[in-house]
């Protein structure tokens, strides 16, 4: 018969549940700082693209492509084109942080599918030695006078 060790099942299942909130808290920290990282992307590309808008305008001005009473296709083009790459340039960002959200949130339910792992294993050791223990008893129930 194998011996299982209460004390040390209890001591087992308090360890996997330590090791699992303090990823658990690792992560969520981790998930906090990509937020602030991609807010702060954000926030610079925003004021670099807001300070380019008025040299962008200026540099077709300056070239005679826009002002009052001016209608150029090159303008229009140049600013359509500026506009694109912001947009893609922000979209990328928020790629950028979609992306590290997810793969922290699936690391997130990787360690939890671990810890249930532990603790699942550690309840079926503990489910056999009773069975075991169990059986044991009941081979000495004739001696018994049962």
């Amino acid at each position: 018969m194998a011996d299982f060790d209460y004390m040390g099942y209890n001591q087992r299942k308090r360890a996997a549940a330590g090791t699992y909130g303090a990823s658990s808290a690792r992560n969520a920290y981790a998930q906090f700082l990509a937020q602030q990282r991609g807010s702060r992307k954000k926030f610079n590309f925003q004021n670099e693209t807001e300070k380019l808008t008025p040299k962008l305008v200026t540099s077709f001005s300056q070239r005679g492509l826009a002002g009052p009473g001016v209608k150029s296709g090159v303008f229009e083009r140049g600013l359509t084109d500026f506009a694109k790459q912001r947009f893609e340039g922000m979209s990328d960002i928020n790629r950028e942080q979609d992306e590290e959200m997810q793969q922290l949130k699936l690391q997130d339910a990787q360690e939890r599918a671990e810890y249930d792992q532990q603790i699942a294993e550690l309840e079926s050791q503990k489910q056999a030695a009773i069975a075991q223990a169990a059986a044991t008893l009941s081979a000495f129930k004739p001696f018994l006078g049962g």
